[in-house]
C-alpha cells in the first residue's frame, strides 16, 4: 500500500543561502545562543563567510569534502555554514569516537581539511595528508572578507556526509544533499517552523538529528539553542529549556523516558517534543501529553534525510498500546510492500520504502550496496525517481497511519543509534584470543535493549568482559560495544550453517554471594540505586554496572539519583570511571568529605540529619 503526501515546491537555493536571506532581512535576530554567548543573524553570517574564506585559502571548494570534528557549542554551528558557504560538505565526526575510527572515516571520506577543536587534534596524527584547522572563537581572522565568497553551489550538491554502522564490519558514509535537507525543513507538516521558535541542539554532529535541529530554526529565521557539549541529562535538559526559553525539541526514545521520570515537569513549558530513534515509550508520551505538551513520534533513516514519516499530535488512546509512526510527511512517499515488490493490502505486513526528495544519494564507495537499497520507483511518476529499501517491516492500518514491526534483518536501534551487530562481530572477529563471536540484542529485567556478546575462545579460556570491552572501545563507539559477555564452547548452528541466534542463552543475572554485599551506607546507597534501575538483586560491590545492563543514559541517572539524595554533584560521567560500587561508593565518599570541609559544624550536623531522613 502507497502514499503520496503533500508536494511543496522546494526552493532553488542551496540552504546556506536560505541562512544568508534571514541575515538580509532580520540581521539584528538572535540566531544561535549558547552558554551565555549570542549571535545573531548578521554575526553569524559574517563569521561563517570568513571560515569559509579561509578554506578557500586551503583549496576548499565546490564538492570538496571537509572533516569537522567538535563538541555542541556555537563556534561549530559557524564551522559547519562556512563549509557549505565555501562550497564543500562536512563530515561530521563525533570526538569521543575511538581514534581508529575516526581515522578511518577521515581516511575514508577522502577529506583533506580537518575542522577541529584544539582539545581533539591530536586524535588524528595518524591520518596521512590531512590538514587541521582549529576551530577558534570569534572572527576567524582579522584580514578575511566577511561578504560571502563567489561560489556557485546547486540545490543537489552534497551538503553532509554522514558515517552510520555497516554489518560489513565498517561504517558506510552517506551521502546528503541541499535539496535532502530542504526537503526537512522547508514548508514541512509535522511541526511548525516560524521565526518565533525556539530549537535545542544536543545531539552529537555525527548523528542525523543534528541535521533536523540545526537547519531546521536557522533555515526559517528562528533561533538555535546549544546544550554544551556533555551527555545529556534530565537537569541539563531542563536547565536549557528554561534558560533558552525552548519551544521544540528532539529527544531520542532512551533519553525522552529519562527526563520525563527525573524531570517530570522539565518540557512542561515546551510547545512541542519530537520522539524519534526507536520505539515511543506509551507512558511517558501520556504523562507529557498530560501536561499540554504536543508529542509527536518521528521515524527516519539516516538515508532518508532524518524524517520520513511522523505521527504528529499523539492521541491519549494511543498510549495505550504501541504507537504508529505515522504517515509520510510533506514531499515524500511511503510504500508497503511484500517479498516480490508488489504493494500490500491495509493490514498487511510488508516492508517499508521511502521515496522523494529527502532520499539521499547514496553510499560513499559503495556502488553494489547503493543500487540494492536505493532502487528505482516502479510506483511514481517522477523520471529517474528512487525509493530506499528501509529494511523495516510495518503495517498500514485501516485509518492510514503505518506500525512499525520490526526488522528484515540483524539491525537494531540502541538509544537512538542504529546497530549492526556484524560490525560488532567483526571487530571481535580480529581480537587474537577468540576463535568464534556473535552478538545480540536481549532485554533486561526493566526493559531496557542490552547488547550481549557471545565468544569462543582460541584456547583454554576466552578475554574477560572488562578485558573485551577494553578491547573494543579502542575500535567501536560506546553505543557499539556490548555491556555483558557470554563464554561459549561454541556457538548455535542452524541446520544451513548460520549462528543461531534464537538459541543463543541469556547472560546470568545479577546476584552476589553474601560476602561481597555492601559493607557501608554508601555503598547500600549506590547498590540501592542500581537495583532500583536495573531491576538485578543482590548486587555485589564489584560487580560492573554495564555488565549488569546499564548504559549511558541509566548512567546519568545513577548520578542524578545520588546528587538527589546527598548533598554533591558528581561528574556524569562517574559511573563510567567508577564503574563498580565500591569504586562508585569511594569516590562518594570523597566528594562528601571535599565539600564537608567547606561547611560549619551546624551545616554539617544539618546534612546528616537530611541523609538519615531520606
Amino acid at each position: 500500500m502507497g502514499e503520496r503526501s503533500e508536494h511543496v515546491a522546494l526552493p532553488d537555493t542551496p540552504l546556506h543561502q536560505r541562512v544568508a536571506q534571514h541575515a538580509a532581512a532580520t540581521p539584528w535576530a538572535v540566531a544561535l545562543e549558547c552558554a551565555g554567548e549570542r549571535l545573531t543573524y548578521a554575526e553569524l553570517d559574517v563569521r561563517a563567510n570568513q571560515v569559509a574564506h579561509l578554506l578557500g585559502e586551503h583549496g576548499i571548494g565546490p564538492g570538496d569534502p571537509v572533516a569537522v570534528c567538535a563538541g555542541r557549542d556555537i563556534e561549530v554551528v559557524v564551522a559547519l555554514l562556512g563549509v557549505l558557504k565555501a562550497g564543500g560538505y562536512y563530515v561530521p565526526l563525533d570526538p569521543e569516537y575511538p581514534a581508529e575510527r575516526l581515522a578511518f572515516m577521515a581516511a575514508d571520506s577522502g577529506a583533506r581539511i580537518l575542522l577541529v577543536q584544539a582539545e581533539w587534534v591530536h586524535r588524528f596524527d595518524t591520518v596521512p595528508g590531512l590538514r587541521a584547522v582549529l576551530i577558534t572563537k570569534g572572527r576567524v581572522a582579522p584580514d578575511l572578507p566577511v561578504t560571502a565568497p563567489p561560489v556557485a553551489v546547486r540545490p543537489d550538491d552534497l551538503a553532509y556526509l554522514m558515517y552510520t554502522s555497516g554489518s560489513t564490519g565498517r561504517p558506510k558514509g552517506v551521502g546528503i544533499t541541499h535539496r535532502n535537507v530542504l526537503r526537512l525543513v522547508h514548508g514541512v507538516d509535522y511541526v511548525d517552523l516560524d521565526a518565533g521558535q525556539v530549537v535545542l541542539m544536543l545531539a552529537s554532529l555525527s548523528f542525523d538529528a543534528s541535521t533536523f535541529e540545526i537547519w531546521a530554526p536557522l533555515a526559517n529565521g528562528a533561533r538555535l539553542a546549544v546544550l554544551p557539549q556533555g551527555i545529556p541529562t534530565g537537569e541539563s535538559v531542563e536547565r536549557a529549556v528554561r534558560d533558552h526559553g525552548v519551544t521544540l525539541l528532539m529527544l531520542t526514545s532512551g533519553l525522552f523516558q529519562h527526563v520525563v521520570r527525573t524531570r517530570p515537569t522539565a518540557l512542561a513549558g515546551v510547545r512541542h517534543v519530537l520522539v524519534v530513534g526507536d520505539v515511543a515509550p506509551p507512558a511517558e508520551v501520556r504523562a507529557l501529553i498530560e501536561l499540554g505538551v504536543e508529542v509527536s513520534n518521528g521515524y527516519g533513516p539516516t538515508e532518508c534525510t532524518t524524517f520520513s514519516c511522523v505521527r504528529r499530535g499523539i492521541t491519549p488512546a494511543e498510549t495505550g498500546g504501541s504507537i504508529p509512526i505515522g504517515t509520510a510527511i510533506t514531499n515524500t512517499t511511503a510504500y508497503v510492500v511484500d517479498d516480490r515488490g508488489g504493494l500490500t493490502p491495509p493490514g498487511a505486513e510488508g516492508e517499508l520504502l521511502v521515496g522523494g526528495p529527502g532520499v539521499g544519494r547514496g553510499y560513499l564507495g559503495r556502488p553494489a550496496l547503493t543500487a540494492e537499497r536505493f532502487v528505482p520507483d516502479p510506483f511514481g511518476t517522477t523520471p529517474g525517481g528512487r525509493l530506499y529499501r528501509t529494511g523495516d517491516l510495518v503495517v498500514r492500518q485501516e485509518d492510514g497511519l503505518f506500525r512499525f514491526l520490526g526488522r528484515r534483518d540483524q539491525q537494531v536501534k540502541i538509544l537512538g543509534h542504529r546497530v549492526e551487530p556484524g560490525e560488532i562481530e567483526a571487530a571481535l572477529g580480529n581480537h587474537p584470543e577468540l576463535a568464534a563471536a556473535a552478538v545480540a540484542v536481549r532485554l533486561t529485567a526493566v526493559g531496557d535493549k542490552q547488547l550481549v556478546g557471545y565468544v569462543v575462545p582460541d584456547g583454554e579460556a576466552a578475554p574477560t568482559g572488562a578485558q573485551l570491552r577494553a578491547y573494543l572501545r579502542e575500535r567501536l563507539p560506546d553505543h557499539l560495544v556490548p555491556t555483558a559477555f557470554v563464554t561459549l564452547a561454541g556457538l548455535p548452528l542452524t541446520p544451513n550453517g548460520k549462528v543461531d541466534r534464537a538459541a543463543l542463552p541469556a547472560p546470568a543475572a545479577g546476584g552476589a554471594a553474601p560476602e561481597a554485599v555492601a559493607r557501608t551506607p554508601l555503598e547500600e546507597a549506590v547498590a540501592a540505586i542500581w537495583t532500583e534501575l536495573l531491576g538485578v538483586h543482590p548486587i555485589g560491590v564489584d560487580d560492573d554496572f554495564f555488565e549488569l545492563g546499564g548504559h549511558s543514559l541509566l548512567a546519568t541517572q545513577v548520578v542524578t539519583l545520588l546528587g538527589d539524595r546527598f548533598p554533591v554533584a558528581l561528574p556524569a560521567r562517574a559511573v563510567f570511571d567508577e564503574p563498580t560500587v565500591a569504586r562508585l561508593a569511594d569516590r562518594l565518599q570523597r566528594a562528601i568529605t571535599e565539600h564537608v570541609m567547606q561547611l560549619s559544624d551546624a551545616e554539617v550536623e544539618s546534612m546528616l540529619s537530611q541523609v538519615r531522613e531520606g
